[in-house]
């Protein structure tokens, strides 16, 4: 029972991911728009084949034009599933690296300067070419957060943890190039979580003969974070796609619910029974517009009180300590 449950639970996982993907390759259309177009373009392929064969025989041999019309779809078919699936791998890695782009970025952006250099600190020891990376809190003041190796070269690094528009200024490697120049350090690195202000880089290129200060941004740090094992990984990025998926199912049924509300059931009755009465009383044609608009009035206010019955049921009116038992 234990497997089963977990094997079903895990079934739905992957048609709601899959769902979900399907959502984004095809702009949001829903499962019934989708499944139109399908069959729309499969008997319109079948049946230009038909008449194009149909054409060039002369109206004779119509099984073998069928037969033959058939192949074309078959091949149509076929064809239009690799390029939809060829269109599905992308949009899945497309999916996936934006939302650990945004896990990755709310992580970062969330942690303070101290963490962040920390941070830092890990991610330049898990990559092969620093070595000897650590932490300089007396030359904090200064500009320089850590020390490293980088193939054994000495680097100055500076850390900056922002968000949102904010890039760092020049002023920040004005720092960090005065702290280099006192202790005759020829390499520095400026890591920020975000990017940097066109003067920044223009002073950065300037002094390039002198010091060389690379500039390693939002980008930069992404790459390296998954060098370094420090990315969101398949699971993670599974785990963001169900809550995505679960919270676009909460946004829906509140919409649902405010669209299908109690106080709004009325008016449908009224206006279809107006609509109605118009469609009795008032001799134009065609009658049937007024009668077809009454119809799906009336359709709404029953769904509109199904719904509502149905959310009735499942909202105790008990406190908290009735549900207990």
């Amino acid at each position: 029972m234990k497997k089963s449950f977990f094997n079903i639970t895990r079934s739905r996982q992957k048609n709601r991911i899959n769902g979900y993907y399907l959502s984004h390759l095809y702009q949001g259309q829903s499962f019934y728009a989708r499944a139109f177009n399908y069959l729309c373009y499969r008997v319109f392929v079948l049946a230009a084949a038909f008449i194009f064969f149909l054409y060039f025989t002369g109206g004779e041999h119509i099984l073998f034009v069928f037969i033959t019309a058939v192949s074309v779809l078959i091949i149509y078919h076929l064809a239009a599933r690799y390029i939809t699936n060829k269109k599905l791998e992308y949009v899945k890695r497309e999916v996936n690296e934006s939302l650990a782009q945004e896990e990755f970025s709310v992580r970062v952006n969330s942690i303070e300067k101290e963490s962040f250099v920390i941070f830092i600190e890990d991610l330049f020891t898990n990559i092969e070419e620093f070595s000897e990376v650590e932490i300089t809190e007396h030359l904090e003041s200064e500009g320089i957060d850590l020390l490293g190796k980088y193939q054994g070269e000495l680097v100055a690094i500076q850390c900056h943890s922002l968000d949102g528009e904010n890039a760092v200024e020049s002023r920040s490697a004005r720092e960090l190039s005065k702290a280099m120049s006192r202790r005759k350090y020829n390499k520095g690195i400026i890591i920020s979580t975000t990017g940097f202000r066109d003067d920044t880089s223009y002073f950065c290129n300037l002094i390039r003969e002198k010091r060389k200060i690379i500039l390693l941004g939002q980008k930069e740090l992404i790459q390296m974070a998954k060098e370094a094992g420090k990315y969101p990984r398949e699971e993670e990025i599974k785990n963001l796609l169900l809550k995505k998926i679960e919270h676009q199912a909460r946004d829906f049924q509140a919409a649902r619910e405010r669209v299908f509300a109690k106080p709004r059931i009325t008016p449908y009755f009224v206006y279809g029974t107006i609509l109605l009465i118009f469609g009795f009383m008032i001799d134009l044609s065609p009658k049937y517009i007024y009668y077809l608009g009454a119809g799906g009035l009336y359709l709404l206010g029953i769904i509109g009180i199904v719904v509502a019955l149905k959310n009735n049921k499942e909202v105790s009116n008990f406190g908290w300590q009735e549900k207990l038992f």
